[in-house]
């Protein structure tokens, strides 16, 4: 139906946007691919992040976090898929890490503007000395996911997965969360989570500070209820959303042409599409 429909989709004012965030929104609840029994399970996943995090706390390569407290039932939005867990972002991974190279390093710096909304781009970074941003800046490495946290730039929903930096290794906007997901977590599967409409409008009624300079708090940052499927899941929800993201691009593109119509419809759509229980 989800496919049969994005022509419709396309035609109306919004249409394409609205259905971005239902592609999203259907990703995180294990409703865009079907589940393998003979995935291993997401508890197991979880049992390899702790090891990590446990090996790298002894080694002094990262500080023991205070411990969050378990997430209760009533914090669930969702029922998740048999296989999946419900986690944190400061459960499977760092928050904020640091990094440690020479000050002679070339690395990677990243201004806000260059962090895009759109899930499939990527960021822009030019190469500096290491020792020139290192520090007053927020650090983060290949492979490390960050998220704007002050507005309106989280609200547009700007986050990227941090890749191809000089040495692996950058910094950049001091107005970003920084998580380095562990057990070899599928970090654009976290990318989406943190573009999923529901954590952007979860987290803009947390927000603290005046008109202008909100920002995201790192504890709604660390401990929003985290839906984690089986690694395999991961890799197949990614590859999903990516596929129907460039048919949106499609659709986009056509839409512009056409004139507003059926919105009424679309609205309608989209509302049994949210509603629906099965894939």
């Amino acid at each position: 139906m989800l496919l049969s429909n994005l022509d419709l989709l396309a035609t109306a004012p919004g249409g394409v946007a609205r259905l971005r965030e239902l592609i999203l929104t259907l990703a995180v609840q294990g409703k865009l691919v079907p589940q393998d029994p003979a995935d291993e399970p997401a508890s197991v996943l979880l049992q390899k992040t702790r090891a990590e995090k446990d090996r790298l706390i002894a080694e002094g390569k990262i500080r023991r976090d205070k411990p969050l407290a378990e997430i209760a039932e009533g914090e669930k939005p969702f029922e998740v898929p048999e296989g999946w867990e419900w986690t944190s972002l400061a459960t499977i991974g760092v928050i904020n890490p640091r990094n440690d190279a020479p000050d002679e390093t070339l690395a990677s710096f990243v201004q806000m503007s260059s962090i895009p909304v759109e899930f499939s781009a990527a960021h822009v970074s030019e190469p500096r000395p290491w020792k020139d941003i290192k520090s007053g800046f927020t650090q983060f490495a290949e492979g490390d996911v960050g998220v704007a946290k002050i507005t309106p730039c989280f609200e547009n929903g700007k986050s990227t997965v941090f890749q191809n930096l000089s040495n692996g290794i950058g910094a950049g906007t001091t107005e970003l969360h920084i998580v380095r997901p562990l057990g070899g977590i599928e970090r654009r599967y976290v990318l989406l989570f943190l573009k999923t409409p529901a954590f952007l409008k979860d987290g803009e009624a947390v927000m603290t500070g005046s008109a202008g300079q909100k920002r995201l708090p790192r504890s709604y940052f660390e401990g929003k209820p985290f839906p984690l499927p089986p690694l395999p899941e991961q890799s197949r929800i990614v590859t999903r959303v990516e596929e129907l993201m460039r048919l949106c691009d499609a659709l986009e593109a056509k839409g512009q042409l056409e004139a507003a119509q059926h919105a009424q419809l679309v609205s309608t759509l989209l509302g049994t599409l949210t509603a629906s229980a099965t894939p």
